[in-house]
């Protein structure tokens, strides 16, 4: 069974978070829940506030087929968290899944792993972006690494994480499950 990581930042979008996590745990993909803070709970942009199984310092890359960071207006309270971009750091040198969806791929880009790397991401959400290929798509997967526009996006977000860890015919199956016309 694949496994992967979610982490939750205050004011992080949590339709990003959620129907990703939800989409991945139908393909029988496990899905922990982390905070970036020390809490058990995380409060999004919308007020809605969700139950973490974990704090963020407790990850172990190792434990792990990949990490996900949804977007929100809270991603640029997390320029320069230098645990969070270590943890970003290792799981791209162990060739795991690293995915970021709308103002997040912004993190990936502080951490230099998408330098010539195709990324979609959030219209107005430029900041070290400099050196990636930026697309106009809903989601792109280029190598391990798998990034998302927005909201709007969340549902081919997800299926291509699918895609990424169980391959095209899963990825198929759930979004027939889904009804995606």
């Amino acid at each position: 069974m694949k496994k992967v990581a979610i982490i939750l930042h205050k004011n992080f979008e949590e339709s990003e978070a959620i129907v990703t996590i939800d989409i991945l745990r139908r393909s029988n993909i496990e899905v922990d829940i982390y905070n970036i803070d020390n809490s058990d709970f995380q409060e999004g942009s919308h007020n809605i506030i969700v139950k973490t199984d974990f704090k963020m310092k407790n990850l172990k890359v190792n434990e792990y087929d990949g990490i996900i960071i949804p977007g929100g207006p809270g991603v640029n309270d997390l320029f320069d968290d230098q645990e969070l971009l270590n943890l970003i750091k290792e799981f791209n040198k162990e060739q795991k899944m690293v995915s970021a969806i709308c103002a997040a791929p912004q993190i990936l880009g502080q951490a230099g792993i998408i330098n010539d790397v195709k990324i979609v991401k959030f219209p107005s959400s430029n900041k070290y972006l400099e050196k990636a290929i930026i697309r106009e798509e809903s989601s792109l997967i280029d190598g391990n690494i798998i990034t998302g526009t927005s909201i709007g996006t969340v549902v081919p977000f997800a299926l291509n994480i699918i895609e990424y860890l169980q391959g095209k015919e899963q990825k198929e199956k759930i979004k027939q499950q889904l009804v995606i016309i």
